[in-house]
């Protein structure tokens, strides 16, 4: 039988630790932790679950950090969290029949990021994908200061096409009252290590985040194009959720003639991506065109929400989707098409305030 190590990096998670490490525990063998300066009583919690409680100087470094972690481990397998995180275990003898499969030396995890409501269904997350699980003797290592990537002996990004749907995880660092702070340390990790490598695109990609969530919206504007512009001078096709960012920075800032212009260029390059046809069906409503806004929509459900290639929005293949083309068919005068859509809306996300309106204005 497979066994598991979990190795994790904390400082001041009194708060989430616990939750984290009990819905862990009873999956993994060890449980190793580096504390990296807590001030608070996260060691003292973590001591309750685990003997391998190890302290270590932070130096900015996330992956160095991390790297010191995972050399502790003794397992077959590294499960690697954090503690915002909680594990979703769906099937313990199924999880034990992939990890004891020979030629998979990774697997990659569905996330669900919340941004409000820490329920499935009822709250605002993402749905993302990332490698979780990798074999302890593949020799994988962590690369770059913030925003750490896995990597081979070669020091080539880590892409593993084998994904467990048996475990899950969610992750609550979104919804916390701190997340002001987190955003302003990432953002000045990155503008460091921007300093020694002004020509990695990937840097200004994560200093635009930052300042996305920081509120900063022209500034994040200004840096994803810097992005952009540093991934096609390279001769390389810009990630898809660079587009994401992008767009959806443009529709914020109401600049809704510059997304009508780019975003078909964009959708050319991702053609399964939701989440830009999702814009571009806003794009066409706020123009006016609310027949060519219910075949966008309409497409956005078709495609879905559980694509593994990309970052998605809960509701931009669901209830988001159904909405807006329930307003493009009221602005057409559909009234029962309408209807229709705004109750199927409301069968993905039951509290959903601007559907439930709708639906009262129609049958009042």
């Amino acid at each position: 039988m497979s066994t598991v190590s979990l190795c994790m990096i904390v400082r001041n998670e009194e708060e989430y630790i616990e939750a984290c490490l009990e819905s862990v525990k009873h999956l993994v063998d060890e449980i190793i932790i580096l504390d990296t300066g807590s001030t608070d009583r996260t060691k003292e919690l973590c001591s309750h679950y685990t003997d391998q409680v190890y302290e270590a100087e932070w130096q900015e470094d996330f992956s160095l950090a991390r790297n010191q972690c995972i050399e502790k481990a003794t397992c077959d397998w590294i499960l690697w969290l954090d503690a915002d995180e909680r594990l979703i275990l769906k099937d313990r003898k199924l999880l034990q029949q992939k990890l004891s499969k020979k030629r998979c030396k990774s697997y990659t995890v569905r996330m669900l990021h919340f941004m409000n409501s820490m329920e499935e269904g009822k709250g605002r997350y993402y749905i993302s994908y990332h490698i979780r699980l990798f074999q302890r003797k593949a020799g994988y290592q962590f690369q770059g200061i913030i925003h750490e990537k896995l990597v081979d002996r070669k020091g080539n990004e880590l892409q593993s096409k084998e994904i467990t749907d048996v475990i899950e995880l969610y992750h609550y660092g979104y919804t916390e009252l701190h997340l002001k702070e987190k955003s302003i340390r990432n953002l000045s990790l990155c503008l460091k290590a921007k300093e020694n490598d002004r020509e990695n695109p990937w840097l200004d990609y994560h200093i635009a985040a930052e300042l996305y969530r920081l509120g900063d919206m022209k500034k994040s504007l200004e840096f994803i194009n810097f992005s952009i512009l540093g991934f096609l001078s390279k001769g390389k096709v810009p990630p898809s959720y660079l587009y994401n960012l992008k767009y959806d920075l443009l529709i914020t800032c109401g600049n809704t003639e510059n997304v009508n212009e780019g975003i078909e260029r964009a959708i050319s390059l991702f053609p399964d991506y939701v989440e830009l046809h999702f814009y571009r069906g806003i794009v066409l409503f706020r123009l006016n065109l609310y027949k060519e806004a219910v075949k966008a929509f309409s497409y956005c459900i078709l495609l879905g929400e559980d694509n593994p290639n990309y970052l998605i929005k809960y509701g931009s293949g669901t209830f988001l989707a159904y909405y807006y083309m329930g307003e493009a068919y009221r602005m057409c005068g559909e009234k029962e098409y309408a209807l229709e859509a705004y109750r199927q809306a409301l069968l993905y996300q039951t509290e959903f305030p601007e559907a439930e309106e709708r639906l009262k204005e129609y049958t009042a």
